[in-house]
């Protein structure tokens, strides 16, 4: 197995272990699509391996799982973008509409599926090289470029939105970005497939690769902005030192939209500079905006929220231990949860189940 081979399976294996990494953070709706999507991302780089080793043979019935993972992944692509922009925290009844040729094709497909392992190796060799079963290649093809269809709109109202000199936006447009190129370099390949050498296959394989490390890299350098981030956040451009300039009740709200729908101090890393990040500005202007517009340091406010959520679980799950709360709502100990809970309420988190548990007999 050459270098080229183990960093596309690595690659794969690294989508998928990105998208297990949002499955355990709180599972709001943007962290589950973005899951989904890595993880579908992973099975496509792993079939361009597949296809350019020709060990797309050895596992036929794989080949065909790629329209529905295709036309699976467009929508998620969709949703992604809506959330980012904040127009949008969960599924609606019209979004079924979204996901009906997916349904149609995979009906279509299903026979397929049911073949034999010979059969189906003997389909997917007579698609790849002989000018035959043309209605599949249309269904292959069309749905291939179903998500580059999907994400286009969006993209460019978020380009349209863009700010100049609010730092979020333009990080968020580069995650972005390195996840498109993804997209399409995989669709190149799997489109290409048929046209091209192995060879040119298996660069093009090799770039995907590289695209899923830089995407791994971005996220984790700026890790809030793929998971909380938000566009337009401001009328004006942020200044480096102090608050003069921006729009505060923009940052307000974006700022409690991350607490109180995102919940994103149940995340025990969380702290000032990686929420500043999140929000486009710097840790200075944070601890300002805490200070000037909450009467609250860093540590108060994310506690506030934590001791809040704490309070409603000791009531409304009784038989749930104190310290799975803890972790829960982001305290990375019992005792650092008992700490704050009794200097927020002035008794301990027992003696308040205890008391609310006698007011509601």
């Amino acid at each position: 197995m050459s270098i080229i081979d183990l960093v596309i399976i690595f690659a794969s294996g690294l989508s998928v272990v990105m998208a297990m990494g949002l499955i355990v953070r709180p599972l709001y709706f943007r962290n589950v699509v973005l899951a989904i999507i890595l993880a579908l991302m992973g099975f496509v780089t792993f079939s361009l391996y597949l296809l350019y080793s020709q060990r797309v043979y050895d596992y036929p019935i794989l080949f065909f799982f790629q329209v529905p993972v295709y036309l699976c992944l467009g929508p998620l692509l969709y949703f992604y973008v809506e959330s980012l922009t904040g127009d949008k925290d969960h599924l609606r009844r019209s979004d079924i509409l979204h996901f009906i040729p997916l349904l149609v094709l995979t009906l279509y497909l299903i026979s397929y599926f049911l073949y034999n392992a010979n059969v189906q190796r003997e389909i997917v060799y007579e698609l790849l090289n002989q000018n035959m079963h043309i209605m599949l290649r249309v269904i292959f093809t069309a749905s291939v470029f179903s998500p580059v269809i999907y994400i286009a709109a969006p993209m460019v109202r978020i380009l349209l939105q863009l700010k100049k000199g609010n730092p979020s936006e333009t990080k968020i447009v580069l995650l972005l970005s390195s996840l498109i190129l993804w997209v399409i370099t995989g669709i190149i390949g799997i489109v290409g497939t048929i046209a091209l050498s192995l060879t040119a296959l298996k660069m093009i394989s090799l770039l995907v690769g590289l695209v899923i490390l830089c995407f791994y890299l971005l996220s984790q350098r700026y890790p809030y902005l793929m998971q909380y981030g938000t566009v337009h956040v401001s009328n004006e451009s942020y200044s480096k030192s102090h608050l003069n300039g921006m729009n505060l009740d923009n940052l307000a709200n974006q700022l409690a939209g991350m607490m109180e729908k995102e919940k994103l101090y149940c995340d025990e890393d969380i702290t000032l500079p990686r929420l500043s990040q999140a929000l486009g500005i710097t840790p200075h202007q944070l601890s300002q905006f805490l200070n000037q517009h909450y009467s609250k340091n860093f540590n108060s406010f994310i506690n506030g929220y934590r001791i809040d959520d704490a309070k409603k679980l000791l009531v409304e799950e009784p038989d749930r231990n104190t310290l799975s709360i803890a972790l829960a709502v982001g305290f990375n100990s019992y005792s650092a949860f008992h700490s704050a809970f009794r200097r927020s309420t002035g008794i301990s988190p027992a003696e308040y189940r205890k008391r609310k548990s006698v007011n509601t007999k």
